[in-house]
């Protein structure tokens, strides 16, 4: 089996909109997509102005700012890494997430490297 990492990203403000029913379904559906087996390791990102970032610098020390790399309005908000027999499958894993039904969430399915 081989590792996928799936990436959430969608529109913070809009998850910030969800009514506590709303979340309630959302994490009802995590716990069903967890419970199918096959999840290695998931979580759910903390609001990105909390986020510290490290800017590498040639020949100079590198620097720390505040929040996110950059600004945007679609940020990470979770992950699982998953084991799937290849792409098509976690792909098609990745596809039965909630989010796939809010419009302004991507979701990205990339291999991990096998060492």
């Amino acid at each position: 089996m081989a590792r996928f990492l799936i990436l959430i990203h969608g529109d913070d403000e809009k998850w910030g909109e969800r009514t506590d029913e709303q979340r309630a379904a959302v994490d009802a559906a995590h716990r069903a997509f967890q419970q199918a087996g096959g999840v290695v390791a998931s979580g759910e990102l903390d609001d990105p102005a909390l986020a510290k970032t490290i800017h590498g610098r040639a020949g100079e020390r590198a620097f720390v700012t505040d929040g996110p790399f950059a600004e945007f309005k679609e940020v990470l908000g979770g992950y699982y890494e998953i084991e799937a027999a290849d792409i098509d499958e976690a792909v098609a894993r990745a596809s039965t997430l909630y989010e796939t039904s809010e419009p302004h969430v991507h979701i990205e399915v990339r291999p991990l490297v096998q060492h």
